[in-house]
């Protein structure tokens, strides 16, 4: 179900026989796992059996009815069924950002300059990384800051990064956070993607809602 049209030239497939020290458990695809870097996990095929060359893309239902990002006018799966013979396989990641810290609904304290921790990560898109600056927002966009990469902007191009800021925020309840990312291919997060039928790619602003500042 591997893919390589399209492919990167500089894309190494690798095989996954451990994880974190362990064998591969059986839910992350025991006993072998191919692992492609910066394409979409649903094209690390799990529980490996057997290697196919073939000139044509897999007929898989996978590859050939999921996890493409279909065009505006296919809005329910009647309208889909006409573009999924043409509409190509995802193979790259885009460039996304997440706050980890603090969640939807939660009560942060301030410190003393009125000021909160926010943290996150960030990943490139496909082989364009790393990701070289991240930005944060307590105004819906309209004032960002840096973040500081804390981990991960030496680790390759394919390879996510966390990230920190303290970010001034008036108290009070509703409050909103989000952020964006930028890799050294010059990608950047937009506010929102382009609406498509299941939201397959989505990479618009990350964002954290409905805080109560104290």
């Amino acid at each position: 179900m591997i893919n390589t049209q399209g492919m990167s030239s500089s894309i190494a497939e690798k095989t996954l026989l451990q994880m974190n020290g362990e064998p591969l458990p059986i839910k992350h695809g025991f006993p072998v796992r191919v692992v492609v870097p910066g394409i979409i996990g649903a094209r690390s095929v799990k529980w490996l059996d057997t290697i196919t060359v073939s000139a044509q893309e897999s007929p898989n239902f996978y590859q050939q009815h999921d996890y493409k990002i279909l065009p505006p006018e296919a809005v329910d799966s009647k309208s889909a069924e006409k573009h999924w013979a043409t509409t190509p396989a995802m193979m790259d990641m885009p460039v996304n950002s997440v706050i980890s810290h603090p969640s939807d609904n939660s009560t942060v304290q301030t410190d003393e300059k009125s000021r909160i921790e926010v943290r996150g990560y960030a990943v490139p898109q496909g082989d364009q990384g790393p990701v070289i600056r991240v930005e944060v927002s307590a105004d819906e966009g309209k004032k960002w800051i840096d973040a500081e990469i804390v981990e991960g902007k030496d680790s390759g191009k394919w390879s996510w990064v966390l990230w920190r800021a303290n970010v001034q925020i008036p108290r009070g309840k509703g409050r909103k956070l989000v952020c964006r990312a930028t890799d050294r291919g010059g990608n950047t997060q937009p506010r929102q993607s382009e609406w498509n039928l299941r939201g397959v790619g989505y990479n618009g602003w990350g964002g954290r809602f409905d805080l109560e500042i104290v």
